[in-house]
Order: structure tokens, then sequence, then C-alpha cells
């Protein structure tokens, strides 16, 4: 691997979580920490993908008071950006469904696979929501939960700065984001319809070094909607034109 990418691949790991001021224990309901996810699959010269934020492996926990079901709560870190993981969550065999949907909707109409990317999140933690916070408090966790879903943008915008330095080391043939919060920070368009950034165009934004960007729908929105999947079968076609130039 290329000395200048593990170095940022460290600088990331270490200090990302520092730069855009999270709590100083960032942590998981049981403890261990929630850590950064700096890209693992790094192509240079190609396609460079830019999700919103990594998720979380979860666990089924019965509630401690009546009808005692089960709740869905985060316990640990993803491998990687979008990874192809499959584990068992106390319930049954789950996978991530944003590794499998990219790959599905994205990759293989590309004949590309992670490999020949470079894949990242523009804010490179897991977020709570809260419902999370909800399945926390209903099976008996006493640690306060840091509900920063609603912040995305806020957080998107102080990792600009880490985005730029990927973009830098990846330097691609087209930059690729994924859902509506993804366009609006990087194109810093927060009045436009999603219809209009989501669209069959080519963006070229002073956010990401004027490289060339396509803002396409996220998969897993791909999956429940024939809407986006159209749009995403349409941009295919313009990705193939300017990674194939």
């Amino acid at each position: 691997m290329d000395k200048k990418i593990l170095k940022y691949q460290q600088n990331c790991f270490q200090n990302y979580n520092q730069s855009l001021y999270l709590p100083k224990k960032y942590a998981f309901p049981d403890g261990n920490d929630i850590k950064p996810l700096p890209p693992i699959q790094v192509a240079t010269n190609s396609l460079m993908i830019i999700g919103a934020y990594p998720s979380a492996r979860f666990e089924y926990r019965k509630s401690i008071e009546p009808p005692y079901r089960n709740r869905l709560v985060p316990v640990a870190n993803n491998l990687q950006p979008f990874a192809d993981e499959q584990y068992f969550d106390g319930v049954r065999v789950r996978d991530l469904v944003s590794g499998r949907t990219i790959n599905e909707y994205l990759l293989k109409p590309l004949d590309l696979t992670l490999q020949k990317c470079w894949i990242t999140d523009l804010v490179k933690v897991f977020l709570y929501k809260e419902t999370h916070a909800e399945s926390c408090e209903a099976v008996g966790i006493k640690r306060r939960i840091p509900v920063l879903r609603d912040q995305l943008l806020d957080l998107g915008k102080k990792s600009l700065g880490w985005i730029q330095e990927e973009i830098n080391l990846c330097k691609p043939k087209l930059i690729i984001t994924l859902g509506y919060e993804v366009a609006r920070v990087t194109s810093e368009d927060f009045t436009s319809s999603t219809d209009k950034l989501l669209s069959v165009s080519i963006y070229n934004h002073e956010n990401l070094l004027e490289y060339p960007t396509i803002h396409a729908p996220h998969p897993d929105a791909c999956r429940r909607n024939k809407k986006w999947r159209v749009v995403i079968e349409n941009q295919i076609t313009l990705i193939k034109e300017k990674l194939h130039k």
C-alpha cells in the first residue's frame, strides 16, 4: 500500500473523532469505543464512492418491561465502509444492507468490485438515531446515548477536509456521492429538491476539488423505491462513459 494512504488511514483513525469535537467518550452502549472507519478499499485513478456514514453491528436484546419484546441495539463497529459483512445478531444471521445493495445497484452494473474503487464515507463514525437511544433505554442500558444523527449535515461539513485529503490521494476519474444528504453537503446546495440533486448530471464542486461528480441515490433507497432504481440506471450509462474515456 502507498505510504501516504497508510499515513492518512492512521491519522484518520487516531484523530478524526477529536477533529469533529465528538463526545470525549463516544461509545457503544456496552462501553466499547465508536471508532472512525477510514477507507480500506483505496484504488486510485478509478471511481471514488462517498457514502453518508457507517452503520454498526446490532444485537437483539429483551426489553426489561412487558411485553419483553426484542430490541435492536448497536454494539460494535463495522469492519469498513460498505463492507460485505454477515454476523449473528442473537436471533438470525444479519447482513450489512448497504454492502449488499451497493453491489447490486451500482458496482455490478458497472462491472466493478469494491477492490477496484475508493470507498469512503463523508462522516466516518456511526451516528445514533433516536430509535437507537429508545432501544437502549428499553433494554436497561444506563449509559447516556448521544443522539447525533440529526447533526449529519453539520458533521459532514466539518468532515470535508478529510474528504479533500482523500481526493488528493485517490485522484479519481469520477466521484459518486450516495444519497441526498451527501449531495447537499458536497454541493453546498441546501435549497434544490432531492429530484434535482440526484439527477443524471455531472458537477464540479469546489468542496470536491472540482473533480467530476455525480450525485446518485443511496443504493438502499433504490432497493425500496423503483423511482430511484430508474435514476441510478440512467446514471450508470453516464458513469461508464466517464470511466472509459
